[in-house]
C-alpha cells in the first residue's frame, strides 16, 4: 500500500468556501431533498459513473480496470466511485478535507481541526440520520459484496503530491478537479504520479454548465431552483450562492491545460441536450452570448489518457 506525508496546502474540498451559518443550513436542505428522491438513484448514478470509466479506458486504452493501483483525487466524504473501485483494485484517495470512516472518534476529532465545525457539524447529521450508512449498504448490494474495508484516504493536496513517481496504474477523479485553484499543476501532477503506460479518467464538472456556480439549488427540482445559468447572467449573479471555491475555468481552457501536461489527450462531452430550448430562448433575447452552445450545454468535460499515448480513438469521441 501505498505511503504518504500529509499536506496542508490550498483546499479544493467542496467545504473548502466560507458561505456562512445561513448559506449552509439553506445547502443541508437542499441536500436533504435530494437524499429524498432516493438512496438507490445515487447508488445508480455512482455505479454508471464506474462502468462508463471501465468500459472507456478498455475500448479506448485497452486496460481494464481490475487488480491495479488507483488514486481517487477528491473522493468526496462518501467514498462513492472509490468503494466500488476497491471491490477490484487496491485504491488510494486524496483530499484536503478529513474524511470520515464510521465512528472513530479520531477521525471526528480531526474533522473539527480541518474541516470547519459547519463542515463537521454536517457530516455527522448526515450520519446520525444513517443516510450514509444506508447509502453504503446499498452500493455493497449493488455490487453484490458483503460491504467495504476502511480505505486509505490522505490528507494531502492534489498539486503537490508526495507519492514518487510512477506510482499508480490509473488515476481517476469525479467532480474534483474544478475546485482545484491551479488545475494545470495538479494535471501535471497527475501525469507525473501515473507509470508509464498507466491511464487518466478526469471528469470535470464545466463552470459554464447550468450547476456550474455549484450553488446546490441547481441540482434542485423544487419552485426553488434558480433561473438557467444564473451565474453567467448579470441580473442574476447577485443571487447565486455557491457551496465552495471554484475556479471558472472554461471549456476551451480545460482543454488547453489538458493538451499541454498529457499530449494526446482525448476528450467526452457530458451533454444537456435537454436545455437546449432554453438555450435559444436566452440567445434569442440577447443573453449568454459571449458562450457557445457547445460550453454551456456540456456539464461535464472527460479528459481521457494514457501516458504512452497508445490510444483506440472511436470515432464517437472528440
Amino acid at each position: 500500500m501505498h505511503e504518504a506525508k500529509q499536506s496542508t496546502q490550498e483546499r479544493y474540498s467542496y467545504s473548502s468556501r466560507p458561505i456562512g451559518v445561513v448559506n449552509r443550513v439553506r445547502e443541508v436542505q437542499h441536500l436533504y431533498r435530494m437524499w429524498q428522491q432516493g438512496t438507490l438513484a445515487q447508488v445508480d448514478r455512482t455505479l454508471n459513473a464506474v462502468r462508463e470509466c471501465e468500459e472507456r479506458l478498455t475500448e479506448l486504452c485497452g486496460v481494464k480496470l481490475e487488480g491495479l493501483d488507483v488514486l481517487d483525487v477528491g473522493p468526496g466524504q462518501q467514498l462513492k466511485h472509490m468503494r466500488v473501485l476497491s471491490v477490484k483494485n487496491r485504491v488510494v484517495g486524496i483530499d484536503t478535507d478529513i474524511v470520515a470512516q464510521g465512528f472513530h472518534l479520531h477521525d471526528y476529532v480531526e474533522m473539527l481541526r480541518r474541516n470547519s465545525v459547519l463542515r463537521t457539524v454536517k457530516t455527522v447529521t448526515r450520519k446520525l440520520l444513517g443516510w450514509d450508512e444506508l447509502f453504503e449498504k446499498s452500493l455493497a448490494r449493488g455490487l453484490s459484496v458483503q460491504g467495504f474495508p476502511r480505505l486509505p484516504v490522505f490528507l494531502m493536496d492534489a498539486t503537490r503530491m508526495s507519492f514518487p513517481d510512477a506510482s499508480f496504474d490509473v488515476v481517476c477523479s469525479w467532480s474534483a478537479f474544478e475546485h482545484i485553484e491551479h488545475p494545470r499543476t495538479a494535471l501535471a501532477e497527475v501525469a507525473r504520479v501515473l507509470r508509464p503506460g498507466g491511464v487518466a479518467y478526469l471528469a470535470i464538472h464545466l463552470y459554464t454548465s447550468h450547476s456550474g456556480s455549484h450553488d446546490p439549488r441547481t441540482l434542485s427540482n423544487d419552485g426553488a431552483a434558480p433561473p438557467y445559468w444564473p451565474h453567467l447572467r448579470p441580473a442574476h449573479q447577485g443571487s447565486v450562492r455557491p457551496n465552495c471555491y471554484v475556479n471558472e475555468v472554461r471549456l476551451d481552457e480545460w482543454k488547453r491545460l489538458f493538451h499541454e501536461t498529457m499530449p494526446g489527450v482525448h476528450f467526452v462531452h457530458e451533454r444537456q441536450e435537454e436545455l437546449l430550448p432554453h438555450l435559444r430562448e436566452l440567445k434569442a433575447r440577447g443573453e449568454l452570448a459571449d458562450y457557445s452552445d457547445d460550453e454551456l450545454l456540456s456539464v461535464g468535460l472527460i479528459g481521457i489518457w494514457r501516458k504512452d499515448g497508445k490510444t483506440t480513438l472511436p470515432t464517437a469521441v472528440s
